[in-house]
């Protein structure tokens, strides 16, 4: 397996991994119901354009043609990104995520990122765990509503000095 950054070849790949994310834990993608492969398609297609600008870092981890996870950091202000990360169920606890996480944060830092923030449904242990272990400190909550739903997400942060 090796991590990389993510391609313009990489929108079907790409597409495939988000729709097998959602069915794995829903909780952890933005969408409120199943997404098709076109509507998955649609939004990463910008995605995709924006590769090689100073505002996304995106890197994958791929396996035998097939993307294992996908880390990303998009610029939000003038040092601060926001960060999310998935691993397909199968190849959680191979330090894929770490190993993803340190490329992205890496490579953020080179186009002037320095301070990173992420969010987790506060029902995602697995994630929680993950961004704690990576030098992550939770620093809020937050309530959204998602599926006639409320949920408590955690706000963590996490600075490279």
């Amino acid at each position: 397996m090796k991590v990389r950054e993510l391609d313009h070849g990489d929108l079907a790949a790409l597409s495939e991994f988000i729709i097998d994310a959602y069915n794995d834990y829903p909780l952890a993608t933005w969408f409120d119901e199943e997404p098709t492969s076109g509507q998955v398609e649609q939004i990463f297609y910008n995605k995709i354009r924006s590769i090689g600008s100073r505002d996304l870092v995106d890197v994958v981890t791929e396996d035998n043609g097939t993307i294992a996870g996908e880390c990303e950091v998009a610029k939000i202000g003038f040092d601060s990104g926001v960060m999310g990360i998935l691993v397909r169920h199968g190849y959680r606890r191979k330090s894929i995520g770490s190993d993803m996480l340190r490329e992205a944060i890496d490579e953020a830092v080179d186009i002037g990122i320095t301070k990173f923030s992420a969010e987790v449904d506060e029902q995602n242990a697995d994630a929680l765990k993950f961004f704690l272990r990576n030098r992550f400190t939770p620093i809020g909550y937050r309530n959204v509503e998602r599926g006639g739903r409320m949920h408590r997400i955690v706000i963590l942060q996490h600075a490279v000095r």
